[in-house]
C-alpha cells in the first residue's frame, strides 16, 4: 500500500491544535500539519490522526526521544512515529543560533537522522 496520508506536529509554546492545524492534499496525497504545546496535545492529536487514517506521523525536533515513544504507544503502535533530530555539526549551528537547546528539544546523536 502506499503512502497516501502523512501528518506532522510541531511543538512549541502557544499553540493550540483546534486553531494551528492544516492540511494539504493533492488528489494523490494529503499531509496534516498540527501545532501543539505539550505532551499532553499532542497524544490527543496523534490518537485523532490515527482514527483519521493517518498512516505516518513525524513529530519535530522539540520532541525527546521519551515523549516520541509516550506518543508512538498512546496509538498503540497503530503506525509509525519518527522525530526530526539534527547531526552534531547542525546542532553546533542550532546552538550558535539559540544557545542551549530546550529541555526535550532537538538532541544530537551519532546516527543523527531523521527517523
Amino acid at each position: 500500500m502506499p503512502l497516501t496520508r502523512f501528518a506532522m506536529i510541531v511543538k512549541g509554546p502557544g499553540y493550540q491544535p483546534q486553531i494551528h492545524s492544516s492540511v494539504l492534499a493533492s488528489v494523490a496525497f494529503s499531509t496534516t500539519v498540527t501545532c501543539v504545546s505539550s505532551l499532553e496535545q499532542a497524544l490527543t492529536v496523534a490518537k485523532g490522526l490515527l482514527q483519521d487514517g493517518v498512516q505516518l506521523i513525524e513529530l519535530c525536533g522539540g520532541f525527546s526521544p521519551d515523549e516520541a515513544e509516550q506518543v508512538h504507544a498512546s496509538i498503540g503502535g497503530g503506525v509509525p512515529v519518527g522525530v526530526v533530530r539534527y547531526s552534531e555539526v547542525e546542532q553546533a549551528h542550532l546552538s550558535a543560533m539559540f544557545g542551549s537547546p530546550p529541555a526535550g528539544g532537538p538532541t544530537s546523536s551519532a546516527s543523527a537522522q531523521a527517523d
